[in-house]
């Protein structure tokens, strides 16, 4: 298991992320927060199931700030 869950303070976060990533070729889908990562977020998380470090880069290049990253199993 790899890192492959980005946490954000808002939904709204989440989506606008979620489209910067589509926009740069990087599928990642929008899923609830699993209960045990919960108190780090607001409870939308994103998805990426391939390309994790290329996701997070072109988070940061954009100005998306997120709370944090974790390993969960892929749905």
């Amino acid at each position: 298991m790899e890192n492959n869950l980005i946490m954000f303070n808002s939904v709204t976060l989440a989506m606008r992320a979620r489209d910067i990533l589509g926009i740069n070729n990087v599928f990642s889908r929008l899923i609830r927060t699993p209960i045990n990562l919960k108190n780090r977020s607001c409870g939308y998380s994103l998805l990426v199931k391939s390309d994790f470090s290329k996701a997070v880069e072109i988070l940061s290049r954009n100005g998306i700030a997120y709370i944090g990253t974790a390993a969960v199993d892929a749905e």
